[in-house]
């Protein structure tokens, strides 16, 4: 196993450890004082700007709503992109500021979008006519008359130029607004037997869509829809030939993707509640094997997956007639939606920092819960870019830091939570352990230990370092909002000059399960 393979497993691992003990994984001989986990970061050393963004959108006959739901609201991923550390949208523009994110640029992005259309075996069925479906292309067609349409088969958007003809003259963020609604209203001719994961898996293909990904950029799959996946290992699955309740298969209606695809308390075809239900069985390929490939398609923290899916519950069977059929397990305006069990696994797998299942944030960075029967998608559309932004600009610490006995870590005079400040200053106690990652992702990658700072350098604007360079500290940073960001502090690695290009700080920091300004943090001893 490779150095940086071991590493990450190591990290994922400690991280999932820690999840279930309550604690950090390093042998300790006082218990905790608050309830801690380890977080693996990483964040880039040096100014990266480029991510790849797919969607994979469910074009069933089912999904009309959805779709015009995620056009409509897709601005608000587009604004949350916007960052004053990329300056000015355009250079004869109005000022770019913090304060006012308006007309600041976004990423270089590429946004592809791939339907879930991926047919259902050589059996010609209703809405699965053509064998292979899309094949996993990226979608490039107009579903309006002269909305403006890219000329590459994604939207591209690099440094002000976009490769968009047509839309807003002037305005190359507004282009790629509206190339995007252009292209990501599908339609709902699509086959009823969604392969959400396996189109995932395709689109990400470099020979099925060439050049699409790029090498160092950072990657976002977002999969919108209201059915669970049902990416077929054995297209057996849909022989039409069974149709009977008694026959092995039974009736031929997505349940099949259900019966042979999930595992609870109780399976079969008999009416009622369930629980406890997970991925199982061998007709659907393996939800590990997409878990595995989504965290190899980049190098190691540069692949975020995101979901607004059906709800994991409630999960109950109930009939249509004499057939057995998955009942809604959420209703809205755009319609209903099924347990998406094997796509919320699939995300979860990438980790807290990493996947996103019907999550956002509320325009002050408060979480609230979204899914696809939801109203407003707007919530989980600012959660991406948010996220997107933080990591590719910020090297914020995602929770309220902590000292290896799991008191708090913070800085004298910090409102940690209403009515409750910090005492006194102490990020120098903070439990990290800190790698710098040169070469990431090729042959030459190379980890080398960065040493904690001495106590006196953990205060002021970047001080010299001397003869600790180089050496890490936690600092107090204006850019880390502890509402969006998850603390007001940031991992710094002091040194002479500047980093290598393209280095990555790996680290690792003991931090609190509440949010920052939880009830729960002013319970939890600071600084010892």
């Amino acid at each position: 196993m490779s150095r940086r393979r071991w590493i990450a497993a190591r990290v994922l691992a400690a991280a999932a450890l820690a999840l279930v003990a309550g604690c950090v994984t390093r042998s300790m001989d006082k218990p905790q004082q608050g309830k801690m986990v380890v977080y693996p970061e990483y964040y880039p050393l040096t100014p990266e700007k480029d991510v790849d963004l797919l969607f994979v959108i469910d074009n069933s006959n089912s999904m009309g709503e959805e779709q015009e739901a995620l056009a409509a609201k897709f601005e608000r991923l587009i604004e949350s992109l916007r960052s004053e550390k990329l300056g000015k949208d355009r250079p004869d523009g109005p000022p770019c500021t913090a304060a006012d994110r308006r007309n600041c640029r976004i990423p270089n992005v590429r946004i592809g979008v791939v339907s879930s259309d991926l047919g259902a075996g050589n059996y010609s069925l209703p809405s699965c006519e053509v064998s292979g479906g899309g094949h996993g292309k990226l979608e490039t067609t107009a579903r309006s008359a002269g909305c403006p349409l890219p000329k590459d088969p994604w939207i591209s958007y690099t440094d002000g130029l976009t490769n968009v003809a047509g839309g807003p003259a002037g305005d190359p963020v507004g282009q790629v607004r509206e190339a995007f609604k252009c292209i990501a209203l599908l339609g709902v001719g699509g086959c009823g037997f969604e392969h959400q994961l396996e189109a995932a898996r395709r689109a990400l293909d470099e020979k099925v869509n060439p050049n699409f990904l790029r090498r160092d950029a950072f990657l976002a799959v977002v999969f919108i829809t209201d059915e669970d996946d049902c990416s077929a290992l054995k297209p057996q699955l849909f022989d039409p030939a069974q149709q009977g309740i008694t026959d092995p298969l039974g009736p031929l209606t997505s349940f099949r993707c259900t019966e042979f695809g999930v595992s609870c308390d109780k399976n079969g075809r008999a009416p009622g509640v369930r629980n406890g239900c997970v991925p199982g069985f061998d007709w659907l390929h393996k939800v590990e094997e997409y878990g595995k490939f989504f965290a190899s398609v980049k190098p190691v923290g540069r692949t975020f997956l995101f979901a607004i899916a059906g709800p994991e519950g409630p999960f109950e069977v109930g009939l249509d007639g004499p057939r057995p059929i998955l009942k809604a397990s959420c209703q809205g305006q755009t319609g209903n939606a099924v347990p998406a069990i094997r796509i919320a696994s699939v995300v979860k797998s990438m980790g807290e920092r990493r996947g996103y299942f019907n999550r956002g944030v509320d325009p002050s960075g408060k979480p609230v819960d979204v899914n696809i029967c939801s109203n407003d998608f707007a919530p989980a559309l600012r959660l991406i870019g948010d996220q997107l932004i933080t990591v590719m600009t910020t090297q914020c610490i995602p929770a309220p830091p902590a000292t290896r006995l799991g008191s708090l870590v913070c800085a004298a005079g910090d409102v940690l939570t209403p009515g409750t400040t910090c005492k006194q200053s102490c990020l120098d106690k903070a439990d990290c352990v800190v790698n710098e990652i040169v070469g990431q992702g090729t042959p030459q990658e190379k980890y080398t230990p960065v040493d904690r700072c001495p106590s006196e350098l953990f205060a002021g604007e970047k001080p010299d370092c001397g003869a600790s360079c180089p050496c890490w500290r936690i600092a107090r940073r204006s850019d880390c909002d502890p509402a969006r960001s998850g603390s007001p502090y940031a991992i710094e690695i002091l040194r002479k000059g500047d980093p290598i290009k393209g280095a990555v700080a790996a680290v690792q920091c003991a931090g609190s399960v509440y949010r920052w300004g939880a009830p729960e943090l002013a319970e939890i001893p600071q600084c010892q």
